[in-house]
């Protein structure tokens, strides 16, 4: 956290003084400058310097306050000439055909990964550039035990199953269950959409028209059916434990300390600043149950927009061109740790990345990833965090658990007007 000039609500990044200076405002939230702030301030720096465009910085709240002031800004005519946001469905909620400049054929675009440009693609056209690195989720997995007990990454979720049995027989807690904030229950199932758009590639299309259900799609079932197998796996008291509790968990090195964790490729960057060993940790995917099937879902970062409306449109294309660029992008990297391959074609990670972050560089290379369904489609039920604590705690069977969530989406559905779910 910064406890600098940087977070004062109004900053203004350069100094250089030129009557060809063209200065652009530009909107982003505090926990995101908190985070990416010292790598946004040195491009930002840097694009000075070469094209004399400064950087005026304006910070929103964070959370549904800060979105409620971007969408009123936006129907008000006064938004900035830049915004940081959301991609995936809370972009689609700003209308962005309305307000955002279409950057489809845009140079900014030749490069970035396909999965970014679905996540900001509406109506066929994009409209934004990815502002820092993806991340991933799945199974974090101590190193050192794996080596110990001689297991091997499964490739299938009965393997999976099988090591946790080896980590339990051993005296391991094998799965660590954070259900004290029960947001954290939902991996195994969110991080499980590779597997579900690997076997039905138009799921979430049709998911989103009401063609189809959680509960009636094998693959979309069989998501909620593993959450249901992991419970004689868990720590005793994963109903009480919460994420912070499970980080210094993971830390642990005697037998008390948990194997596996359903979570986001975030984790490594955690367990550096809690001071323990990093790169004893890796990760793997949710498992499938073909071993030929064995991808990462991706979370997308947020992306930079053009508003539109802006009387500075070329400067701004001319800033978010230099963002993305080799050059730009190798500024940022400098100034900011990754969780997770960088979505701009040709830029790798730094080589003193974590060892975890570097291993997930060749699902990326080899199209081995998916989006996760929220970057696919607006429609996902506000339980089912709870759902997942009830089918992770044994309140539910999987197939319980699938019909309850489509009950879920549907009054969600009904809500967004969707067609299909009348």
């Amino acid at each position: 956290m910064y406890v600098t000039k940087h977070q004062l609500t109004h900053y203004v990044m350069g100094v250089k003084l030129s009557c060809e200076t063209v200065t652009l405002s530009l909107l982003v939230d505090q926990n995101w400058l908190e985070t990416y702030g010292n790598a946004l301030y040195s491009v930002s720096d840097e694009a000075f310097e070469k094209f004399n465009i400064k950087i005026e910085l304006e910070n929103k709240a964070n959370g549904s306050e800060g979105d409620n002031t971007v969408k009123t800004r936006l129907a008000a005519g006064e938004m900035t000439d830049l915004l940081i946001f959301n991609s995936g469905a809370q972009l689609l909620s700003l209308n962005p055909t309305e307000y955002f400049v279409d950057i489809t054929n845009d140079p900014s675009m030749e490069n970035v990964d396909d999965n970014f440009k679905k996540a900001v693609e509406v109506d066929g056209k994009q409209f934004g550039v990815p502002v820092n690195s993806s991340f991933v989720g799945g199974f974090i997995y101590n190193k050192k035990v794996y080596e110990k007990l001689g297991l091997e990454i499964p490739l299938t979720w009965a393997k999976f199953k099988e090591n946790l049995e080896a980590c339990k027989a051993a005296g391991y807690e094998a799965l660590l269950g954070t259900c004290g904030d029960s947001w954290s229950a939902q991996y195994i199932v969110l991080a499980d959409n590779y597997n579900v758009e690997a076997d039905y590639p138009d799921f979430a299309k049709d998911f989103e028209s009401g063609k189809a259900k959680v509960a009636t799609t094998k693959s979309a079932l069989r998501s909620w059916e593993k959450i249901s197998d992991v419970k004689p796996y868990l720590n005793s008291d994963f109903m009480r434990t919460t994420v912070n509790d499970g980080m210094v968990m993971m830390g642990e090195t005697d037998e008390r300390g948990p194997v596996h964790w359903a979570m986001t490729s975030q984790f490594f960057a955690y367990a550096d600043a809690l001071g323990y060993e990093p790169d004893d940790f890796g990760m793997f995917p949710i498992p499938s149950d073909d071993a030929n099937v064995n991808g990462f879902t991706v979370w997308m970062p947020n992306g930079m927009y053009v508003n539109k409306a802006s009387k500075n449109v070329e400067a701004a294309l001319k800033f978010i061109n230099f963002y993305v660029s080799g050059e730009g992008m190798d500024v940022f990297k400098t100034n900011a740790a990754a969780d997770g391959p960088y979505l701009i074609k040709g830029v790798a990670l730094p080589e003193d990345s974590y060892k975890g972050i570097l291993e997930l560089q060749s699902y990326f290379d080899e199209g081995k990833t998916g989006l996760a369904l929220e970057f696919e489609t607006q429609l996902k039920g506000t339980s089912c965090d709870q759902i997942s604590v009830e089918a992770m705690s044994g309140s539910m069977d999987g197939v319980t658990a699938a019909k309850t969530y489509d009950d879920d989406c549907k009054k969600m559905a009904v809500q967004l007007g969707l067609p299909g779910w009348e």
